[in-house]
């Protein structure tokens, strides 16, 4: 499921390579143990769950390995709350079996904003968050800038403050999520890639990879998407 902000990935692990996004990822290990390879190794025994930071680079094994997974970014809620985590935590008893018992959008949001608001928080910048919903995919800096009202410089030091990262990788995390979402109605990486603004199939396939550690073929081909508005 993909909502503004929020994702729920509820499927096995598979073959992923070292990688890093922008949002905050909650893992949950159910049937047999896993391990997160990050920072500092941390092995989960079924039942567990672990905060894995934005911009964490890590690596989830072993493949086949059933964890289902949320992701959180700065739009969720319009706040900056978990950026100055450090590292890889595990979560609470309480927090791994509420998470546990999620099975729907509803549910995930409500998990999401329940440990949200247990974590110190600032809002992001309001005219970044208006602006990011209506610019086109495959904008550039100097046109989120505009759209911002902000010189370039300014954007890329509200995007680093907000997001953890330079403008250009904040638009690139945006197109990512188009093409996704694009993917659950054309079935066809091709098609995906253009509705995200890339240059061709390839420059998508080696942001998947950089973000999520699998190519569209691995990482899309046997998933249903459902869009939550």
């Amino acid at each position: 499921m993909l909502g503004f902000g929020w994702a729920l990935l509820d499927a096995q692990t598979g073959e992923n390579r070292p990688h890093s996004h922008l949002a905050h990822q909650i893992s949950l290990s159910l049937g047999d143990s896993c391990s997160i390879t990050a920072d500092r190794d941390l092995r989960l025994s079924p039942g567990e769950a672990v905060l894995i930071p934005a911009t964490t680079v890590h690596r989830l094994t072993p493949s086949g390995a059933i964890l289902p997974n949320l992701y959180v970014d700065p739009f969720f809620m319009g706040t900056r709350d978990l950026n100055k985590s450090v590292g890889l935590e595990r979560l609470s008893t309480a927090e791994a079996n509420a998470l546990a018992l999620v099975r729907s959008g509803n549910d995930a949001r409500k998990w999401i904003e329940g440990f949200l608001n247990r974590k110190r928080s600032r809002r992001i910048d309001p005219r970044l968050r208006s602006a990011l919903q209506r610019i086109g995919p495959g904008a550039t800096p100097s046109e989120l800038a505009k759209a911002v009202g902000v010189s370039t410089t300014r954007m890329r030091e509200i995007a680093v403050r907000d997001f953890g990262v330079p403008t250009t990788k904040l638009l690139q995390w945006l197109q990512v999520q188009r093409a996704i979402e694009s993917f659950d109605q054309s079935h066809s990486v091709a098609a995906a890639a253009a509705a995200g603004g890339f240059s061709d199939q390839a420059h998508f396939t080696r942001r998947l990879v950089e973000w999520f550690g699998v190519t569209p073929s691995l990482g899309l081909a046997k998933i249903a998407i459902t869009i939550v508005r």
